[in-house]
């Protein structure tokens, strides 16, 4: 029996709130099995998980790590443990023959981006990066829109993650740590850069930063502005912060030379954007478009939908991902959010802490020279 028509086994490493996450997907897709969970504490994860809202009454469960490798019934295995665990057991699950579905961050470091690259290379497995924002509808559209042409020449582009993130948070014991959680870039920021990356469709060439530090009980700096050179021409900006008094926004800014999406509104100047043609072209049925006015009074289209609002991962769109990577190893194809293409992702969040810590200094893109 081959994989396109078989049940893949899947084994999770991590029993928290991501984890819970990830357990719910996995059994919403038809195609696929949860065999094992792997944790410290059997009682005390079944006990968490239930509580994140996953049922794993009738799945094994292990201490070790290993016992996923080894087991010849699971085909998947899903990392979801904190920040500077994932590039081991990514490595040790792709030495192991294992298709993988990865955490964000990969890596915390160029040495270890490499290392999953290498090991990824050399296993020819099918990975995919949990930036699941991909599979929000809003940020679906964004995508679109530009890829389409809506928006015309993209010349600048801001992308902002703003939260406020203490103690209450689940994986607040690792997160607040700098050899764990490292930046608020790749703790959380990340999305955002990755976001920018996918909906402009531009590749970062240099990036300068500043941080600074103002919330109490974290090892890193808590808020950084990072300038952006994006392609040949445009630029860019991520902000990314823990820091502001306000809930979790997302901010999505995509400028063009034809119309501008800023958040959930669209604009333009010199040509009217069509409602009714954008209406017919526009593929996704949970997208509405509708009449609306700037805020000088100028006509505007407004986007609804699911908006990427919530720091809350059980809101999350993870069965998109879940999905993707299944089909991706059924049909033998590449998933779009591959190991190959998150470290490009990684590799902004580290130049920009680089360049932070040098108190501004440009820093070129790639880091890694293939």
């Amino acid at each position: 029996m081959t994989l396109s028509n078989r049940t893949l086994g899947v084994g999770v490493v991590g029993t928290g709130w991501v984890a819970a996450s990830h357990v719910r997907a996995i059994q919403a897709n038809p195609h696929v099995r949860l065999v094992r969970m792997c944790g410290r504490q059997e009682t005390r994860a079944r006990e968490k998980l239930a509580r994140f809202g996953a049922d794993v009454s009738d799945v094994g469960f292990t201490r070790r790590y290993q016992d996923l490798l080894d087991a010849s019934n699971i085909d998947i295995v899903v990392v979801a443990t904190p920040n500077h665990l994932h590039a081991e057991q990514a490595v040790a699950a792709a030495n192991a023959k294992k298709h993988i579905l990865l955490e964000k961050p990969t890596g915390l470091d160029i040495r270890e981006l490499v290392r999953i690259r290498d090991a990824v290379h050399r296993a020819k497995v099918r990975t995919i990066v949990s930036f699941v924002l991909h599979y929000n509808p809003f940020i679906r559209f964004a995508h679109w829109m530009r890829k389409a042409g809506w928006l015309g020449t993209i010349r600048y582009a801001r992308f902002q993650y703003l939260s406020r993130i203490l103690s209450g948070y689940p994986g607040w014991s690792w997160v607040r740590r700098a050899d764990s959680g490292r930046s608020h870039l790749l703790a959380a920021g990340c999305h955002a850069v990755d976001a920018m990356r996918w909906c402009t469709g531009l590749e970062p060439t240099e990036v300068s930063a500043y941080h600074t530090k103002f919330t109490k009980g974290y090892q890193w700096p808590t808020s950084i502005v990072v300038n952006v050179k994006l392609g040949r021409r445009a630029i860019g900006q991520v902000v990314s912060s823990t820091d502001f008094m306000m809930p979790y926004t997302f901010g999505v800014e995509l400028m063009g030379d034809r119309a501008t999406l800023v958040d959930g509104l669209i604009l333009w100047n010199d040509k009217a954007v069509s409602l009714a043609e954008l209406r017919r072209a526009n593929p996704f049925p949970d997208v509405v478009l509708r009449e609306a006015r700037a805020a000088d009074g100028n006509p505007a289209i407004r986007v609804e939908c699911d908006m990427p609002a919530s720091a809350d991962v059980r809101q999350h769109p993870f069965q998109g991902e879940m999905d993707e990577l299944v089909h991706c190893i059924r049909t033998g194809c590449e998933s779009h959010l591959n190991v190959f293409d998150a470290q490009k992702t990684m590799e902004v969040c580290l130049a920009a802490d680089r360049s932070a810590i040098r108190g501004g200094r440009p820093v070129s893109l790639p880091l890694i020279r293939s």
